[in-house]
């Protein structure tokens, strides 16, 4: 991009360009904001370079380019325009545009910082708060934020209500002044921050009118955390009347922007007929989405939904797919409910040592139900040797768990046992449960 030096006359096309951009004084026209600017930036008018990195970045008058928009901020940032070197920062810290380089990302920062540009002291602050792409240091950050905040710029405001948060121990009556700062602005994560703040009782009083009034504007800002939230209020009636309903419509809108844990409360509602009405294949489609996105528990209600037949065909192959990924992920009930569902009857027949295997892993993880199930299945010989002795120690280690299916095994097995071979399966028990399970089967 070749560009010739900055002429008199560019400092009125860039202004004018201005004026049709904010509709200041003639219609808001981006197409002939669009034309006044890029003569000027050909003039070499480093604010015009900008404010056409800006059109290109949002879309105004041109579809967004985000490449298009680094090339102009670029001419900008060469000339010292600090906003433009503010900008093109943000691109290279998020790689929008351009390749990730965080070193680039905070040279540019650092030029416009020198410069007084607020937000890059804010973004500079954040930086070195969270050691992205630098080494963590609270001191500069809080010096960087400092000034950013001094000058109003709302993300440091919100950078230093965070830093109030995170010391030891908190300081919640500055990061609320802070974030109320930022939030007045329109900053949205600081509009949430200060909901949970009023909502989670972490620094000041509960006040959930205030927390409702704060994760309203930053859900009339889309954000998914915050329509999350709202619906979590609703749907427990937390500081507003119940309202299932209304607590579904908020999930609707967080789960539409991809939050996992609105997707799967929205199935957990579908299935429940709580807020809507009882639909196991809406259920399916809910916990499907967050599945996918690798929730555990959703995955494992969709091995679940799809062994029963519910809101779908039984597929046995598919349940076991789902399953074991919730089970891979540490989930013991997704491991009792593969066991269960190896040990069905299907084509082919019950597959015994595989569930053997299910129930010992959710068995060596507490739960309950497996441990007893894992009894029986010694206890009766199924998948592997019969083994009364082991069937009473898992039935004992269950039945301490208060499982019921533990105490009825544990009879059982009993009355087929010596004294002597109780009392060792006795002695494994409490062995077992003294190492925590770890290393026996």
């Amino acid at each position: 991009m070749t560009l010739a030096l900055a002429d008199p006359r560019s400092a009125a096309l860039t202004n004018l360009g201005s004026m049709y951009a904010q509709g200041l004084g003639v219609p808001q026209d981006f197409g002939q904001a669009l034309q006044c600017y890029e003569s000027a930036a050909m003039r070499g008018q480093a604010q015009a370079q900008a404010n056409l990195g800006v059109m290109h970045a949002h879309g105004q008058g041109v579809p967004q380019d985000f490449a298009s928009a680094a090339r102009w901020y670029e001419a900008a940032a060469e000339q010292g325009e600090p906003a433009a070197q503010s900008r093109l920062a943000v691109f290279y810290a998020n790689g929008t545009g351009v390749e990730q380089d965080f070193e680039r990302a905070r040279a540019l920062y650092e030029q416009a910082a020198a410069q007084g540009d607020p937000l890059a002291h804010a973004n500079l602050g954040i930086m070195f708060a969270n050691g992205q792409g630098v080494a963590p240091d609270p001191e500069r950050a809080r010096n960087h934020l400092t000034q950013g905040a001094a000058s109003g710029e709302s993300a440091a405001q919100y950078g230093m209500g965070v830093l109030s948060a995170q010391q030891q121990p908190p300081d919640w009556v500055h990061a609320q002044d802070w974030y109320t700062r930022a939030a007045e602005q329109g900053h949205v994560r600081a509009q949430f921050n200060l909901g949970h703040l009023y909502s989670a009782a972490t620094g000041p009083a509960h006040d959930y009118d205030q927390a409702l009034h704060w994760y309203g504007k930053a859900a009339a800002q889309g954000d998914p955390a915050a329509h999350y939230n709202l619906g979590v209020m609703y749907g427990s009636g937390t500081g507003v009347p119940r309202n299932p309903a209304q607590a579904a419509e908020h999930y609707r809108v967080a789960a539409g922007l991809g939050e996992v844990s609105a997707q799967f409360n929205l199935g957990v509602m579908a299935l429940l007929g709580e807020g809507m009405e009882q639909d196991f294949g809406q259920a399916l489609a809910w916990f499907g989405q967050a599945a996918e996105q690798g929730d555990a528990a959703a995955q494992l209600q969709m091995g679940v939904l799809i062994a029963n037949g519910q809101g779908t065909q039984a597929n046995a192959e598919v349940a076991c797919q789902w399953l074991q990924l919730a089970a891979n992920q540490g989930d013991a009930n997704a491991w009792f409910n593969l066991g269960q569902l190896h040990q069905r009857d299907q084509p082919g027949g019950p597959r015994l040592p595989q569930a053997l295997g299910a129930y010992r892993a959710a068995a060596v993880m507490g739960f309950a139900p497996a441990q007893a199930a894992l009894g029986w299945m010694y206890a009766k010989g199924d998948g592997t040797l019969q083994d009364f002795v082991k069937a009473h120690m898992w039935f004992n280690i269950a039945a301490a768990g208060g499982n019921a299916a533990g105490v009825e095994g544990r009879e059982f097995v009993a009355a087929r046992m010596s004294a002597q071979h109780i009392a060792q399966a006795q002695d494994l028990a409490r062995e077992a449960q003294k190492n925590n399970l770890q290393g026996y089967d």
